[in-house]
């Protein structure tokens, strides 16, 4: 680990806590990474990967890092609207003939990538599909069709969880004439260097995956089970599905803090990044009564402490994934960082260990 330009005694605590959560099996297994300046200069991981044969986490142990890919994968939206193939208020229903209908007309890209698009549950016909073993992007794609809008589009925020990777992945394929996968990898994974990213896992690299671990009290024991299946792993579903590690992650974040630039190529213009990471809506989920405040794919740091750290500022942003992780950057600091973990925890417990480490992390990274 490089620990040039850094505090070393942050730097020590990082490491110090990182070992002691897991001595104390806090999660089973953890990575750590942050990029300053461009350059990686914490890389940290400790665990048991949880295959069942005490192998150890090692430096390309890849994680689930279920909605901290949702931004990785908005990023195609972005390429393609920097070329001039998609406008954020373009209707969904005129790029996806058949969409537009029960209470959804006025859908629009941004609608989608805001949370506002006005169908944040999973349709029952498509949970019911993947209990049932199988993933049909017919289905997928028809359900959504005839699924009735919750609220009117645009007139409420509320968390799209994974019908969000429905809409990116069907807007992508229709407007690239590309599988979304394909389209990722060519177009984002591959300039920003991302080697260790994919919503479509494979059998080759399964081994690799730290596995899901429901930790006492989380709500929803399911989740770690449905995290590791090859079934969820295996078939792109960008809302949660990714699998990736701290490094690419921070990595990722660390392209963004520097508008767009990645190892001295323009990968997206300046104006891109500024518009995708600025404030473009907030509120109060009138269901959840969670305070939302995203940018185009992005969550924005919110007010006073939090995942992001103790105090944040408003310019940076990110995205947290369901009880376990979090990755953000901060253009103040010129910075990209990653929290992943393999344990799944309450937010009571989760929240405060995300701001914590977060917090050391920014302490090191100032110096």
């Amino acid at each position: 680990m490089t620990v040039a330009k850094l505090s070393r005694r942050a730097v020590d605590v990082i490491d110090s806590r990182l070992w002691h959560h897991l001595a104390l099996g806090v999660h089973p297994a953890c990575a750590i990474a942050a990029y300053k300046d461009g350059e990686l200069v914490v890389d940290m991981w400790g665990g048991e990967i949880g295959s069942g044969d005490g192998s150890k986490v090692s430096a390309d142990t890849l994680f689930s890092v279920w909605s901290c890919g949702k931004p990785m994968a908005a990023a195609c939206l972005w390429v393609l609207k920097e070329r001039g193939k998609v406008d954020w208020d373009d209707l969904v229903g005129d790029i996806w003939p058949g969409y537009g209908i029960n209470g959804k007309a006025s859908t629009t890209v941004r609608h989608v990538l805001t949370h506002q698009a006005g169908v944040p549950t999973t349709p029952a016909a498509i949970t019911e599909m993947a209990a049932g073993g199988k993933a049909d992007r017919a289905t997928v794609v028809s359900v959504m069709e005839s699924a009735e809008a919750e609220f009117e589009p645009g007139s409420a925020i509320e968390y799209h969880s994974m019908t969000f990777g429905f809409f990116v992945v069907e807007l992508v394929q229709r407007i690239s004439g590309q599988s979304f996968e394909d389209f990722f990898q060519a177009e984002v994974a591959g300039p920003l260097g991302l080697v260790d990213t994919t919503y479509a896992l494979d059998a080759k690299r399964m081994p690799r995956l730290a596995r899901l671990t429901s930790m006492p009290d989380f709500t929803d024991p399911s989740l770690a089970e449905l995290g590791n299946s090859e079934l969820f792993k295996f078939n792109p579903s960008p809302g949660g599905n990714g699998t990736s590690t701290a490094r690419d992650l921070a990595r990722f974040y660390s392209v963004l803090v520097h508008d767009g630039s990645v190892d001295g190529e323009q990968w997206l213009s300046a104006e891109t990044i500024a518009d995708v990471t600025a404030l473009h809506a907030e509120g109060i989920g009138p269901v959840s009564g969670s305070e939302y405040k995203f940018g185009l794919g992005l969550q924005l740091a919110k007010e006073g402490p939090g995942r992001m750290g103790d105090a944040p500022s408003p310019r940076v942003f990110g995205h947290g994934g369901v009880g376990s992780c979090i990755s953000w950057g901060d253009p103040g600091l010129k910075a990209g960082v990653a929290i992943v973990t393999s344990g799944m925890q309450p937010d009571e417990v989760n929240d405060p260990r995300l701001q914590m480490f977060s917090q050391l992390v920014k302490e090191a990274l100032s110096g």
